[in-house]
């Protein structure tokens, strides 16, 4: 019995679940490439708020016009895509100049005062944006940032998650390596340069990949200080896709999930890692 749970049971499971957990992805796929006419029959209890509704995970007639119309006869498309990827890109680059510095600070100074501000600097990781969204609109007003991108982008460069990521990369790096380079040389930042960023590079590309799952769908800050639709990003742009064509719903979400579907298996090695140094004990 051992031997079966071990040998296919838990196999199967796990084959099972990822199905399931690919199943919403394969349904905009065969969404995006389904005509009109056929959704609109397929999706009829959606239309009349009455009935059953179902995607078809096989077209009758598969179709790519959807994906011609959006991609050549939509610019608005290309507006709020571009505006997600300035997001994303804006913010991992400033988490990257400000939290990798900020993280080989925290583990370089030892003491108990260091101690005491990286405990207190991780409880803000444990603090939703709902509790930190008023003195963060109130900030972005007084600076006049509001209805700019940079109110989003400025709050988010200074996270907390990322400085905590690769700060247990940098412990993680043995003592020894760094008194053998002190030997050579005397320069912080030559430390830093040559012995603590190579040695701490899966964490760096762990936080930036994560990052960009994160930023890449934000809902609620953009919804907070975004007023202007030509810098709405695609994840609150959707809803105004609909227009009556339920197709074009299906390829701009199906288009946009693309993206970070790429960066997420193109960095899966650095991903794991970068989940195992959470949970690695010191």
């Amino acid at each position: 019995m051992a031997r079966f749970t071990r040998k296919i049971f838990f196999p199967c499971l796990g084959i099972l679940l990822c199905i399931l957990s690919c199943l919403p992805a394969f349904l905009l796929l065969a969404g995006s490439i389904t005509g009109k006419r056929e959704l609109a029959v397929s999706l009829t209890g959606v239309f009349r708020e009455q009935g059953v509704s179902c995607v078809p995970l096989f077209p009758d007639f598969p179709t790519l016009r959807g994906y011609l119309e959006v991609l050549f006869d939509t610019p608005e498309f290309y507006v709020v895509f571009f505006n997600s990827v300035k997001l994303a890109v804006s913010i991992i680059a400033g988490q990257l100049l400000a939290c990798v510095p900020a993280a080989w600070g925290f583990s370089r100074w030892h003491g108990k005062v260091s101690s005491l501000l990286f405990y207190l600097y991780t409880i803000l990781m444990l603090l939703p944006f709902q509790v930190t969204m008023l003195p963060n609109y109130i900030v972005a007003d007084r600076l006049g940032l509001m209805d700019t991108h940079n109110a989003i982008v400025l709050p988010a460069v200074f996270s907390t998650f990322p400085v905590f990521l690769v700060y247990r990369y940098f412990t993680g790096i043995p003592e020894e390596i760094f008194e053998a380079y002190s030997l050579d040389s005397s320069s912080r930042f030559g430390l830093f340069w040559h012995i603590g960023l190579p040695l701490a590079l899966p964490g760096i590309k762990a936080a930036a990949l994560l990052g960009v799952i994160e930023y890449w769908n934000l809902i609620e800050q953009p919804l907070l200080f975004l007023k202007t639709p030509s810098l709405w990003p695609f994840s609150i742009a959707l809803p105004e896709v609909w227009e009556g064509n339920v197709q074009y719903v299906f390829v701009f979400s199906f288009l946009v999930l693309v993206p970070v579907c790429l960066a997420a298996a193109a960095g899966r090695e650095e991903l794991q890692k970068g989940i195992g140094a959470i949970v690695r004990k010191e």
